[in-house]
């Protein structure tokens, strides 16, 4: 008799269908497990997850985070056979990586590859057409309207990312580096960013700052906006150079027709304040993160397949 009912269960377990979306990243990759009706059942945290950067590591990051969010919703390894995924990755604007993915030997019952760009916009906007202007280490505004995906600014630092936390650091380092190379006088963010820094002339700046990347330079982003509120001349050109910029790319989401933009990003609240009322007004509200986007959407693809 328990057999039978042991037996019956497996049998249930085994006709039923999940759905995991996975946002992928160069620092992490989280994934989330919903059942056919969109009910949250798990998420889970694994390694990072860029295939332009590290394809194995990728696909071990993608494969252990989908692993660990079964196994805590209670069902074994196996059924990711069961399951239908769609991941969300950083990189894959690139054709070379698309493919490379694509062609990827996983254990799901389905896959489908877009970027992380694509289902942070479906995330914010609860599935649902809808535009984000992201503003955090980097800057990227991205629209989905009528089943067609545009994508603005997203040329990475430094050639792009204006208005970003990494720009926004860069541009206090540049005026920190004109001080002491007596070009222009010193300020209060200035000072800030040598005590920072714990530097004292330009050649102490150029050595310390010959190597900094993107993170490295949206570290300082914060002492910008502190004596920006203070009304420091170098913070308030920096932000005043950002904002129109970001504001710019705001209107370039409205000509493409979203009807709704959300603004997303480490550093979203604090420019979102800066920026004059009657845009800020136009703000929806973040719905949900970019695996719950991913999610759905797995959802979307596997009833279109069902017609």
């Amino acid at each position: 008799m328990a057999s039978a009912v042991q037996s019956e269960e497996i049998l249930v377990q085994q006709s039923e269908q999940l759905f995991i979306g996975v946002d992928g990243g160069g620092s992490k990759c989280k994934a989330r497990l919903e059942n056919a009706s969109g009910q949250l059942l798990a998420e889970a945290v694994a390694g990072p997850a860029n295939p332009a950067t590290d394809f194995a590591q990728t696909t071990d990051s993608i494969l252990s985070a989908c692993q660990r969010v079964l196994q805590q919703a209670g069902y074994t390894s196996a059924m990711l056979a069961q399951s239908h995924v769609v991941l969300g990755l950083a990189g894959v604007n690139v054709p070379r990586v698309q493919r490379q993915m694509q062609n990827w030997r996983h254990p799901f019952a389905s896959m489908q590859v877009t970027t992380d760009l694509h289902i942070a916009c479906l995330g914010a906007h609860g599935g649902r057409d809808g535009a984000i202007l992201i503003t955090g280490t980097g800057t990227a505004a991205f629209a989905s309207v009528n089943g067609e995906q545009q994508l603005f600014s997203a040329q990475g630092f430094p050639l792009g990312d204006r208005g970003s936390g990494a720009w926004l650091g860069w541009q206090g380092v540049s005026a920190t580096l004109d001080v002491l190379d007596g070009l222009q006088p010193a300020t209060e963010l200035t000072h800030s960013i040598c005590r920072r820094l714990g530097v004292n002339s330009n050649t102490d700046l150029i050595s310390c700052c010959i190597g900094y990347k993107a993170a490295d330079y949206g570290q300082l982003a914060p002492l910008v906006l502190q004596h920006q509120q203070a009304g420091d001349p170098y913070a308030c050109d920096i932000l005043a150079r950002g904002l129109s910029y970001i504001q710019a790319l705001l209107q370039r989401l409205q000509d493409s027709g979203a009807a709704q933009i959300a603004m997303i990003g480490g550093l979203a609240p604090q420019l979102a304040a800066l920026l004059p009322p009657a845009l800020q007004q136009q703000f929806s509200q973040v719905q949900g993160p970019p695996e719950a986007g991913a999610s759905a959407l797995a959802r979307q693809y596997f009833l279109e397949k069902q017609l």
